[in-house]
């Protein structure tokens, strides 16, 4: 009995693994694909968005979002943004001097990802592939999804 379930296991096994080969999208797994994006496309998105954090460019980071979203602002409020207009008059008390920080210094190894999205370490920021239209969903913006704030700072206090 013990040899038939040995030999059951070992042939779902082959044909789990035969299955898995044959279906092309499971060929290509990378870090950030259990999210629907392949890690070249999620490294360059946040590398973009953390240069304009850098550099202070609200206007390249306001682009980056996707409307409305719901973000965590210096005072631990939470506030709903509908566009990039609002997104830029919040902008400082988004991301104040210790979120600015911690965002520069997210190297793109430390990102994350689980079928929402791709994260920065602690969850501060998640960014996801945004379909425009259901009837073309292989075409997708990568947009910011939500901002969470210092996350790091508010575990340590």
């Amino acid at each position: 009995m013990n040899m038939r379930r040995v030999a059951t296991g070992a042939l779902l096994v082959f044909f789990g693994t035969a299955l898995a080969f044959a279906h092309p999208g499971t060929q290509e797994q990378g870090r950030f694909s259990v999210a629907g994006l392949n890690d070249a496309e999620a490294e360059a998105f946040f590398v973009l968005f953390r240069d304009a954090i850098a550099t202070g460019d609200k206007k390249k980071v306001a682009s980056l979002v996707n409307y409305p979203i719901r973000v965590s602002l210096k005072s631990g409020r939470g506030q709903t943004i509908g566009n990039s207009a609002e997104f830029i008059r919040s902008y400082d008390r988004i991301f104040y001097a210790e979120f600015k920080a911690i965002a520069t210094k997210t190297d793109v190894r430390e990102l994350w990802a689980k079928s929402s999205g791709v994260a920065m370490p602690r969850g501060e920021i998640w960014f996801s592939g945004i379909v425009k239209n259901a009837k073309r969903p292989e075409k997708y913006a990568i947009k910011i999804i939500a901002i969470n704030g210092s996350i790091r700072s508010s575990v340590a206090r």
